[in-house]
């Protein structure tokens, strides 16, 4: 039988496993583990969290909320979009054309917290902090000027969503898996390319691509989170420490986001992409023709989804 310290410097060491989708060298990977190295150093080793990025573990973006509810690992990152199947509301910031600049992404976000910290303890999980990812633009051949030139733009799209939306737009979406993109664009299969700068970077979208507009039509956000059985057997001054350390960072990672945007946004200029800008007379447009899908997948997600938007003053 273990004797009664035994037990608790058993209960005081844990190595936890933290599976990433993404490289080791992309701003979210970089964030965690800098994140976990502050964890261990506050804890004196107690918590020791090893990364395993480019989903070297196995699990599928969409699997991360039940992985890390069930315990199938002790902790994660996850794309809050693709948990939808399980929390519709977790899919709040990517309702089309919902909202309009980063600032508004900044203010959601905290407006948000408490309900999404409410919806992970329900799927037996702390949440610990978020990270956006940056803006959305459309990467293209062709110059947009205003509603009528987005007119049959072949536009790769990602879900049934963004299907919609580039319907909306009067484009012609055609749903592809990133690895098919860049063949597509050599091919002349697609005109067009939704995603973030940092895609469009490790893309290297210049071999194809003419010009960028930030349409901003969805953003996108991740969440840390600890299955609560993992953060339970911490003791309460481990937890206290994790805690204190994920308010101060997570403004800070944000502000990476932009950088990061910042930098790639340079790097693209660079190798010859104008960088445009939409009319707000053509962003209203957007808006507007997007308005029926963003009500009906408010309509989906029920009445809490519509008290949340109802309630929101990005002002």
């Amino acid at each position: 039988m273990l004797s009664g310290a035994m037990i608790s410097n058993a209960a005081q060491a844990e190595n936890w496993d933290l599976p990433l989708a993404w490289p080791a060298t992309n701003y979210i990977s970089v964030s965690a583990q800098s994140f976990a190295d502050e964890v261990k150093t506050a804890t004196e080793g107690r918590v020791d969290i090893t990364l395993h990025p480019g989903g070297s573990l196995g699990f599928k973006g969409a699997e991360m909320l039940s992985a890390v509810g069930d315990g199938l690992v002790p902790i994660g990152d996850m794309l809050l979009n693709q948990q939808v199947g399980t929390e519709p509301l977790l899919g709040m910031t990517s309702l089309p054309y919902f909202l309009g600049s980063f600032d508004e992404f900044i203010k959601f976000n905290e407006y948000f917290h408490p309900t999404l910290a409410k919806l992970m303890e329900k799927n037996n999980q702390k949440l610990l902090y978020t990270i956006p990812w940056p803006q959305q633009q459309i990467w293209t051949k062709k110059e947009i000027t205003d509603i009528a030139s987005m007119a049959g733009i072949k536009i790769r799209s990602y879900d049934r969503a963004s299907t919609d939306v580039f319907n909306s737009a009067g484009m012609t979406p055609n749903q592809l898996p990133w690895g098919e993109v860049i063949p597509s664009l050599a091919a002349g299969a697609i005109d067009a390319v939704a995603t973030s700068s940092p895609s469009a970077v490790d893309g290297s979208f210049w071999e194809f691509i003419k010009y960028g507009f930030p349409t901003r039509q969805t953003w996108n956000i991740n969440a840390m989170t600890v299955n609560l059985d993992a953060w339970n057997a911490l003791s309460e001054a481990d937890q206290e420490a994790i805690l204190k350390i994920s308010a101060e960072v997570e403004p800070k990672f944000w502000q990476v986001a932009q950088d990061e945007d910042a930098k790639n946004m340079a790097i693209l200029k660079e190798h010859g992409i104008t960088l445009g800008d939409i009319s707000p007379e053509l962003r209203a447009e957007l808006r507007e023709r997007a308005a029926p899908l963003r009500q009906a997948i408010l309509d989906t997600m029920g009445a809490d989804a519509k008290a949340i938007v109802d309630g929101f003053k990005p002002e």
